[in-house]
């Protein structure tokens, strides 16, 4: 079963630093994973839609219309970290959007639509604590190449805290996307085949890297992975 300490101390073999037995251990190495490893994990959840961390809810309507173009707005799910898909949509070709609405002054994210339902998809988001050990935070769920996934990413973020190596920092973008590149077509198999985007945080990470620009991923799984 995957652990967040096991997770950072994938991070840190791969650097070849120090592994930690807990977040609130006094070091630089637990300090450094604790101040990213959420921000990392939900990244690389976002960049595509996990079946291990994919939910489905039927959305509440907020008591609200939407300023223009849309009818109604709903609710979120306090756990939705990215809204995959909408029923109404693959069904009767309702267009949506995630966008901010304002509640009585407060603004909120919500699903806009002409629809007077919504039933969605979407990826669950990781919530840890401090030390990253809150009961029911899904990352008992991960997959085994997602967890790998995330161990080379938080590398990547941590390396040139830890190290000062900007080569060490490049070599972890690398193995991460060729993971990534692995892990999302077997995660794309476990069910019907779906176009599988591109991952545009690594776009981001890579496209100035010293060492190179790394490709992301991106292919239709519907005539097999190229």
């Amino acid at each position: 079963m995957a652990t967040a300490v096991g997770i950072a101390n994938i991070a840190l073999n791969n650097l070849g630093d120090r592994t930690i037995t807990a977040f609130s251990d006094k070091t630089a190495q637990a300090t450094s994973c604790s101040n990213r490893f959420s921000d990392v994990v939900n990244q690389v959840l976002r960049s595509h839609p996990w079946n291990c961390m994919t939910k489905r809810a039927t959305l509440a309507k907020y008591d609200l219309t939407p300023v223009y173009l849309y009818d109604y707005a709903y609710v979120l799910p306090s756990d939705a970290l990215r809204v995959v898909s909408l029923k109404e949509e693959e069904d009767y070709d309702y267009a949506w959007r995630i966008e901010v609405v304002d509640e009585g002054g407060t603004d909120k994210l919500a699903l806009v639509t002409d629809a007077s339902s919504a039933n969605i998809r979407y990826i669950r988001k990781y919530i840890g604590g401090t030390n990253h050990d809150v009961a029911n935070s899904g990352i008992d769920l991960f997959d085994p190449l997602l967890v790998q996934a995330i161990g080379l990413a938080l590398a990547s973020e941590i390396a040139m805290d830890l190290t000062g190596r900007s080569e060490l920092r490049d070599l972890m973008l690398a193995k991460y996307s060729a993971l990534l590149s692995e892990a999302r077509s077997i995660n794309a198999q476990e069910g019907t085949a779906k176009v599988i985007e591109s991952n545009e945080w690594l776009n981001a990470r890579t496209q100035y890297s010293t060492g190179g620009y790394f490709k992301p991923f991106s292919a239709s799984t519907s005539g097999g992975v190229e």
